[in-house]
């Protein structure tokens, strides 16, 4: 199938220059949208919060088949130091292209995009039916993919995060993520006489220490997981000389897609058992949490993806796990669509220089519209 090169490469160096900076994709969004529209599309704009939208765009057969779900975020992260060139003022250099979001994952969107158009292009009359959507707040807590599965079903979708299944491959399960807070009560008391009171630092230390000290799980698909305190509060917020009666901390805990939220609470409850302890201690859930998947090697999203990664590269793609979040997270553990998460090829995402290599831009732009080939034609 053809993709025209020259036109993608010029709509990815302009969804570069508008920013689209976690919480700030309405821009974006609507300039998306009026680009689907100039290709034949008719895209909507979904509010998810404020000016924040995601877009959404169907394409429906002459008869009923599969339904396939093209997805990916415009948000990016902010833009961090050290970039020699203007984030926002895309660059070619060689096969680089370097902007900001340029990998991470605004290739990914008009590879989809484009993709998308060459299937269309090359058959008029297909079973089934795709949906392309592009949604908020993937660097942030998924408010758009979580959005997303409450208006759209699908059979299958694929996710163009930067796995391109050669060196790094594409994405068939990963592990969820709670964050944990505990709460930990002791006894205020003058800090020259400690030991009328119970010291809720020194209490929650103890705890702390016993996480550091844990073993990693290491699991036959996902690898080595260890859980990490991500932050403590405890103690005045002016200078005084008082026992601190409370603190609190969060723990960072990836899990297992078996493994339930009532598992986790009894694991944390367990090392929290363990330990010597005066004070009382609360564990309580808090955003953003994600529920681990891993999706069938012979699933036919993975088999039409292999397939048509064969056709295009010559080579069968490496497939695994990862202990990563996505918003596969949310449309697979959440939503129950098989996905498999596969996109261009580059570097430095979440760095000074983030940049695409443009060939694997056109390569996965061919190979997304080769998969929608293959798996509508499995319907």
């Amino acid at each position: 199938m053809c993709v025209d090169v020259e036109d993608m490469i010029k709509e990815l160096k302009a969804l570069i220059e508008i920013p689209s900076i976690v919480g700030e994709e309405g821009e974006l969004a609507k300039y998306l949208a009026e680009v689907l529209k100039n290709y034949g599309f008719t895209p909507e704009l979904h509010r998810v919060e404020g000016d924040r939208y995601n877009v959404i765009c169907r394409v429906r057969g002459d008869r009923p088949g599969r339904t396939l779900l093209l997805n990916g975020h415009l948000d990016t992260v902010p833009v961090a130091s050290g970039w020699r060139t203007n984030p926002f003022k895309p660059k070619i250099e060689g096969d680089r292209l370097y902007g900001l979001g340029a990998c991470d994952m605004k290739s990914g969107l008009v590879a989809l995009l484009f993709g998308l158009k060459a299937f269309v292009d090359t058959f008029e009359d297909f079973a089934g039916e795709v949906i392309y959507s592009a949604v908020v707040d993937e660097e942030g807590f998924s408010k758009g993919a979580k959005a997303l599965i409450r208006e759209i079903n699908a059979d299958a979708a694929i996710i163009g995060e930067p796995y391109f299944a050669i060196e790094r491959p594409a994405v068939i399960g990963a592990t969820g993520k709670l964050l944990l807070e505990v709460k930990v009560v002791g006894k205020a008391a003058h800090a020259f006489r400690p030991w009328l009171g119970i010291n809720a630092i020194e209490e929650a230390s103890k705890i702390i220490s016993k996480i550091a000290d844990l073993e990693p799980i290491i699991d036959s698909r996902f690898g080595k997981i260890k859980p990490a305190v991500l932050k403590i509060e405890g103690g005045y917020e002016r200078y005084n000389v008082t026992v601190p009666e409370e603190c609190v901390f969060q723990v960072n805990r990836l899990t297992l897609p078996e493994e339930t939220e009532e598992k986790v609470i009894s694991w944390i409850k367990g090392i929290i058992e363990s330990v010597d302890l005066k004070s009382k201690v609360e564990v309580k859930i808090r955003p953003p949490l994600y529920k681990g998947y891993v999706v069938k090697k012979d699933d036919p999203i993975v088999l039409a993806f292999r397939r048509a990664f064969i056709e295009e590269m010559n080579v069968a793609p490496k497939l695994s796990y990862y202990a990563n979040i996505t918003d596969a997270n949310v449309i697979t553990g959440e939503g129950g669509i098989p996905s498999i998460v596969f996109g261009p090829r580059g570097g430095n995402t979440h760095m000074a220089n983030e940049y695409v290599e443009l060939k694997t831009v056109e390569k996965a732009a061919k190979i997304y519209a080769l998969t929608i080939k293959e798996f509508l034609a499995l319907g």
